[in-house]
């Protein structure tokens, strides 16, 4: 028996028609090196490793970033998207929606993969990583052994809980028998 997956919905607002124009391409190239990936254990590794480096990059002060990206302070200052760790950390879901939308996926069919798609600004993609997890029980606990198990993953998750916090949400698949060792009871909550 060979699992189809969770269909997933076009997103009803792309993150490329609500970005910057100056953005986009960054957006696009991030997308393209993901896509590179053989499959979603491959892909998974990129998204957390280019993010947690971009946030590396954003946690630096605002002078050695400019320095770093070769523009003078005048020019630099000016320009930026966001301001500093924070702020990048608050927009981490947007880039993983950005990415994923880039892959244009048809269905959730693996654990890596719904693990990001839960890490998503779209709702859509946060409900079919939802009802993948909910469809069998073995699809939740493999994606909550991700959750447990993967260090880079993990990293990620504490650099957007505080977008989700804001948003109500914590990082914990429904149903989630390991709330207590991530010391919160709260699940993802997908608008429905």
């Amino acid at each position: 028996m060979t699992d189809t997956g969770t269909a997933i919905t076009k997103p009803a607002r792309s993150v490329f028609e609500t970005s910057p124009e100056k953005l986009q391409p960054f957006l696009r190239s991030l997308a393209a090196r993901v896509s590179g990936g053989a499959n979603w254990m491959v892909r998974k590794k990129t998204v957390c490793d280019l993010l947690l480096g971009l946030d590396a990059f954003f946690a630096l002060p605002a002078e050695e970033r400019r320095t770093l990206m070769g523009t003078g302070d005048e020019e630099g200052a000016g320009d930026k998207d966001v301001s500093g760790p924070a702020d990048f950390r608050n927009v981490l879901p947007l880039y993983v929606g950005a990415i994923l939308e880039g892959l244009d996926e048809k269905a959730v069919t693996g654990p890596e993969q719904a693990a990001i798609y839960m890490l998503s600004i779209h709702p859509e993609h946060q409900m079919a990583a939802e009802e993948w997890m909910l469809r069998d029980p073995r699809n939740g606990k493999a994606v909550r052994k991700l959750m447990r198990s993967d260090r880079r993953y993990r990293q990620l998750m504490d650099r957007m809980a505080d977008h989700w916090k804001k948003a109500g949400r914590a990082l914990i698949p429904p149903g989630s028998d390991q709330d207590a060792d991530q010391g919160s009871s709260e699940t993802i909550s997908s608008p429905r």
